[in-house]
């Protein structure tokens, strides 16, 4: 949404006035805590009225910059962030603070999803997310959401099954929640801070500093502190498991678990190849495919097609397609697949064999090998980092010179 300078400390945007007022950076130094900026919504499209309540907060913002006690900036802090609309009701003579709207959970997640400028993929997420918090903490109004609401919710939500899998996927929460979810299941840490950091932008982004609903909101200085268990990488014994098991699939499944054991590709790129994205580059004199779009800017690249890929016939299946799509299958088909292939589902160190453990072992025996770190984030589609000034001029590779990359993966 388009906001605009009026003066200083004065917004405005969607045509609603705003004060905004940006913490200097020897306060910044001095209070770490502190969030960077204030900004309220005035709750006003009247200039005069907004001039008022902005002009009101100068002398304090006077007395922030000169000031180098803390406990002092942290309560002028809290008076500048502090706006009440005051006005004068005649026939009582005397002065009424409006009361802070009261708002139920679901209401106000309703809302702030209005709000959020989210994709249809980014809502749908989101909202299971939020279905989960509801579950736990229950539709109350947001004033009375604590911070033991929430440890609670997120406590419960570590211990649910992860539901992309087929034996959770139409499960309702209100069963799973009395199950015994073998460890290999279990969400992850990540996930489940996920809903932390939604809960963040809906109490303090949102109900505290866009409508100033609440005062406190109850995720201020709450955390949540989890081991980040990673997902294994495969053996070689175990690749050569996959594939020969994948031999007794699908023929679509086959195909799809060698290109992602000799590309490293991720389950939804290799999931959105058409065959017009296999080509031939005379330069390398080597056939490729084409990423055409991902998470990210680095994830649009060319991979070259591994020999092993040739040498069985992945070009021959591809002409013999007479869909445009490679793989029109839904992405947890594939994953149930996968699961079929290994019994085991954790390794030694505890990290979970999963699908995405085939990318993982391309990484890191690519690396193994002592391939350049460049030239493997450019097969893999990450970032190109490491080399600090030197990653700002560097370039696209050419094929040519990333084939070591793939063709040092041997099983």
């Amino acid at each position: 949404m388009v906001q605009t300078l009026v003066q200083n400390h004065l917004l405005l945007r969607g045509g609603v006035f705003y004060f905004r007022y940006v913490l200097p950076a020897h306060i910044r130094e001095l209070c770490p805590n502190l969030p960077t900026e204030i900004k309220r919504s005035l709750r006003t499209d009247s200039y005069s009225k907004a001039s008022t309540l902005s002009r009101d907060k100068l002398p304090l913002i006077r007395n922030i910059q000169n000031c180098t006690h803390r406990p002092s900036i942290n309560k002028l802090f809290k008076e500048i962030a502090t706006f009440h609309t005051h006005f004068m009701d005649v026939d009582k003579g005397q002065i009424n603070v409006p009361r802070k709207e009261v708002v139920s959970l679901v209401e106000a997640w309703e809302r702030f999803s209005k709000w959020k400028s989210w994709t249809d993929k980014q809502g749908k997420a989101n909202q299971r997310i939020f279905d989960n918090l509801i579950f736990f903490i229950g539709d109350i109004p947001v004033n009375e959401v604590s911070k033991a609401n929430i440890r609670t919710a997120l406590e419960g939500i570590s211990k649910l099954p992860q539901r992309n899998k087929k034996n959770y996927r139409k499960t309702p929460i209100e069963q799973l929640v009395r199950m015994e979810i073998p460890t290999e299941d279990v969400v992850s840490g990540k996930y489940v801070k996920e809903h932390l950091k939604l809960c963040q932008s809906l109490f303090s982004r949102y109900l505290k500093y866009e409508v100033d609903i609440l005062s406190n909101p109850p995720t201020e200085g709450l955390s949540y502190q989890y081991q980040d268990n990673r997902y294994a990488s495969l053996n070689d014994e175990q690749v050569r498991v996959v594939l020969a098991k994948s031999q007794g699939k699908p023929e679509w499944f086959k195909w799809f678990i060698l290109l992602a054991v000799y590309s490293g590709a991720r389950r939804s790129e290799l999931l959105g190849l058409d065959k017009s994205d296999f080509k031939y580059c005379t330069d390398s004199n080597r056939h490729y495919f084409h990423i055409r779009s991902g998470k990210t800017k680095a994830a649009i690249r060319a991979i070259p097609l591994h020999c092993q890929l040739i040498d069985k016939g992945l070009l021959d299946w591809i002409d013999s397609e007479t869909d445009k799509s490679l793989f029109s299958v839904n992405a947890n088909r594939v994953t149930d697949l996968f699961n079929s292939l290994l019994d085991e589902k954790v390794n030694i160190l505890g990290e979970r064999i999963v699908l995405h453990s085939v990318r993982h072992t391309f990484i890191t025996k690519a690396r193994a090998a002592g391939v350049s770190n460049v030239l493997v984030q450019q097969v893999v589609g990450h970032e190109k980092r490491g080399a600090g000034q030197t990653d700002r001029y560097t370039h696209t590779f050419h094929l040519k010179d990333v084939l070591p990359v793939v063709d040092c993966i041997k099983y």
